[in-house]
């Protein structure tokens, strides 16, 4: 069976969420290059403390999807109903940094934004609590929402908008709002 792989490289980046508290701004930043798998799975970014602990096994896996340089990030495969339950539970855990969720064909380049996006959204939120995004609207399910993000992407000096959605449980939802404030 082939297996189609799609990569991109992008290199730095000047990410803004508009509207998303007040501090920081936009930022530069450098998007990770990814070999996304014609499959669905999750992009998990474990935190800075916890990257040099990562499962040998999980680590070896995900070498084919985001290259060796990142020992913070790890792809797991799951099934495409399930992707939005499993990442919200994901984001719970200590370790956790963000949960980028990958459906299957998912862009490369639009999921190397929804974990930048990530990164931006948990830094200005006060807990720096994980966030889980993704570059698409996945099936959500039940008790569970999705908020788009109009992001203003600027590479090579030049500027496109793309939309980046950030997953919530229903019981997130009135501290989301909160921080709106």
């Amino acid at each position: 069976m082939n297996e189609m792989v799609t990569r991109v490289r992008l290199d730095v980046a000047r990410i803004d969420v508009p509207g998303v508290g007040a501090a920081g701004g936009a930022r530069r930043t450098e998007l990770v290059s990814l070999a996304l798998p014609d499959r669905a799975g999750l992009l998990l970014q474990r935190r800075a403390a916890e990257a040099d602990r990562s499962d040998k096994l999980l680590a070896k896996r995900s070498r084919d999807v985001v290259g060796e340089l990142r020992a913070d990030l790890h792809f797991i495969e799951l099934r495409g109903g399930e992707l939005a339950r499993v990442a919200l539970s994901m984001a719970r855990l200590g370790h956790v940094g963000a949960v980028v969720v990958c459906p299957a064909g998912v862009s490369p380049g639009r999921t190397a934004l929804a974990l930048a996006v990530a990164d931006l959204l948990r830094d200005r939120r006060a807990a720096r609590a994980p966030v889980v995004t993704c570059a698409v609207c996945p099936p959500l399910g039940m008790g569970r929402t999705a908020v788009p993000h109009e992001v203003r992407v600027e590479v090579d000096g030049r500027a496109q908008y793309r939309v980046v959605w950030e997953l919530l449980t229903w019981e997130q939802v009135p501290t989301w709002l909160a921080g709106l404030r």
